[in-house]
């Protein structure tokens, strides 16, 4: 009995040991995995938890508002209401996903694809589903929420282009960053929502006008919404644009350009500053903004009009006639003509077993550089390309800059292209021939330069060889008005031309718009004198169809004191005379109006 009770004791004793044992373990692994949260990991969980009562809300900067040269508003923001999910607050994903897309009526697909994209983001991000809702949406949203919970709607900053596709090429637009975008190191202060600048100024100078996102720490309910705020951080707008663009000059191109196809472009020959640029035809910016829909994009994209290239600094065209200066330039610089040089014109040139037609078909008869130039003799320069040679007019092209990007402040300006013996070879693996140099001399051929190059030869003409970089540009200012940046003139080129040089060829360009006989007779105004050259370029069409020539004109004004240069392009437009000069025109008539006073002075004279 004894011993029984003995061996019962043991066992007992034994059982207590092991279960002693085992609580301790219990314990020493529960005080490490609270010596882990609370002090290892206390931080953290310290956050985990309070997200579930507070929330840090992203306060959206405002852009920099974009001014013309007087002032005026161009760009701007405004109120906007968009539509979030915040994937922590869904209690039924497939309940909240369907009934958001049944009121939005949006593809449930096009839902979760957002809600992936931000998969990497904390469960407490909110993720942009809908952007620039109407009223009517807040309504349906508001009155549903209690259906669906995990979405909110939020208030925040707009971009709104006050003008439209007037400003499309010049100022560009804004929209959401893409999926691909985020994974980029140059993004990685963006985030899923957020909107980049993608086109124009809007892109250039994305860095200026980007602001910095505020925040606000809310304390929500279990539903997600907002009890009370417990701490405000601003947001930092992002830096103004004043630029050197006048927006009625800019208005007035538009309007005459309006259901046309082609450019143009008005420089200030003093600074570089440019005046206006149009491009047609153009898309709303407006609607990338708000999110544009598929069936809207491909409409764009598809559009063989192509609308989305700005044909000012991405158009490549063979420039016609008002090649014709250049070879003039330098034909009198290596003293191979002068003022009195002359060649006849019957209405072709002979040459190489064919005849290279002038564009009068009875001729101008003997014509010097002066007549040449106003009547746009083609043969002429025949003669004179001849002389020079394809290199000698490469080698002026490339003093001058054409066929070079002039380095405007917007984004993907192209190159252009004036031949030479060592491009073809290098190209074509084959020599040059001088029949070539024909086509070349009269702006045809392998020639093709943008507007915003051959506006520059303008230039270079009007301030005597003189060029400025091309600004769009003038300053960057912080929201509290200081100026953190001013764009002074950028000399491109200071060439000295001899003063013949220059005189022959500006009472040459000015005979083409006021003497009688010129090409650009038709466009010549009353109270200010307006130089110029015009240009008709043949086209190879698109598709086989032949839509007609290029039609160009290049000017500068006022002829004895210039201070702005222009180029026109008007594609498929005929002649330049009647296409391109008319805008020229009406570009200067605005720029130099006439003062009241001398109208009333004139119009007493007809009484």
């Amino acid at each position: 009995m004894e011993h029984f009770v003995k061996d019962g004791n043991t066992i007992i004793d034994s059982k207590y040991v092991w279960s002693k044992r085992i609580l301790i373990f219990f314990i020493i692994v529960l005080l490490i995995r609270l010596w882990d949260l609370q002090i290892m990991r206390g931080s953290e969980m310290r956050t985990f938890s309070e997200q579930n009562r507070i929330r840090v809300k992203k306060i959206v900067a405002p852009r920099g508002v974009i001014y013309d040269r007087n002032g005026k508003i161009l760009a701007e923001t405004r109120p906007s209401f968009n539509i979030y999910i915040i994937p922590e607050d869904i209690k039924d994903f497939n309940q909240t996903v369907d009934g958001l897309a049944q009121l939005m009526n949006m593809e449930r697909d096009e839902i979760i694809e957002k809600l992936k994209a931000a998969s990497n983001m904390p469960p407490s991000f909110p993720v942009k589903i809908k952007s620039d809702v109407t009223m009517d949406d807040v309504a349906k949203v508001e009155a549903h929420r209690v259906y669906l919970p995990g979405v909110q709607i939020q208030i925040e900053p707009k971009r709104y282009y006050n003008y439209g596709k007037t400003f499309a090429h010049l100022i560009g637009y804004v929209s959401e960053i893409s999926d691909e975008e985020l994974k980029k190191k140059e993004y990685k202060n963006y985030f899923p929502g957020d909107f980049i600048g993608r086109y124009g100024l809007e892109r250039s100078y994305e860095s200026y006008l980007r602001g910095i996102d505020g925040e606000k720490r809310v304390e929500v309910d279990a539903m997600g919404r907002e009890i009370r705020t417990l701490d405000v951080k601003e947001p930092i707008p992002g830096n103004n644009l004043y630029l050197n663009v006048d927006l009625e000059v800019q208005e007035v191109i538009d309007k005459a350009l309006e259901n046309k196809r082609g450019g143009s472009v008005v420089i200030d020959t003093k600074t570089g500053g440019v005046i206006a640029l149009v491009s047609r035809p153009a898309f709303d910016p407006n609607k990338f903004t708000s999110g544009i829909t598929k069936e809207e994009w491909q409409k764009i994209a598809l559009d063989t009009r192509h609308p989305l290239q700005n044909r000012v600094i991405q158009g490549r065209y063979p420039p016609g006639s008002t090649f014709k200066i250049l070879l003039a330039l330098k034909g009198l610089e290596e003293g191979l003509i002068n003022e009195k040089t002359s060649f006849l014109c019957r209405g072709g040139m002979p040459y190489g077993g064919r005849v290279f037609k002038c564009w009068k078909k009875g001729g101008h008869g003997v014509v010097s550089i002066h007549r040449a130039i106003v009547e746009s003799c083609d043969v002429f320069f025949y003669n004179l390309g001849l002389k020079l040679g394809v290199d000698k007019i490469h080698e002026m092209a490339d003093i001058i800059g054409l066929g070079r990007k002039t380095g405007i402040d917007l984004p993907g300006e192209k190159d252009g292209l004036v031949p030479s013996t060592q491009w073809k070879q290098r190209v074509y693996k084959t020599p040059w021939y001088e029949g070539e140099t024909l086509s070349v001399a009269i702006g045809q051929g392998a020639v093709w330069l943008t507007p915003i190059q051959l506006v520059q030869l303008a230039s270079i003409v009007a301030n005597d060889g003189v060029n400025y970089k091309p600004k769009i540009v003038k300053k960057i200012v912080s929201p509290e008005g200081k100026t953190i940046k001013t764009f002074e003139p950028e000399l491109n080129a200071n060439l000295k031309f001899k003063k013949d040089t220059l005189r022959i060829v500006k009472d040459s360009m000015k005979g083409v718009v006021n003497e009688g006989s010129g090409t650009a007779y038709s466009s010549r105004i009353q109270h200010v004198s307006m130089s110029g050259k015009t240009g008709t370029a043949q086209s190879v069409g698109e598709r086989g169809k032949n839509l007609g020539d290029h039609a160009w004109f290049i000017a500068f004004a006022p002829s004895e004191d210039p201070s702005i240069a222009i180029s026109v392009l008007v594609e498929y437009g005929g002649h330049g005379s009647s296409a391109a000069a008319p805008v020229a025109k009406v570009v200067t008539e605005t720029m130099f109006k006439e003062k009241k006073e001398i109208k009333e002075a004139k119009l007493n004279g007809y009484r």
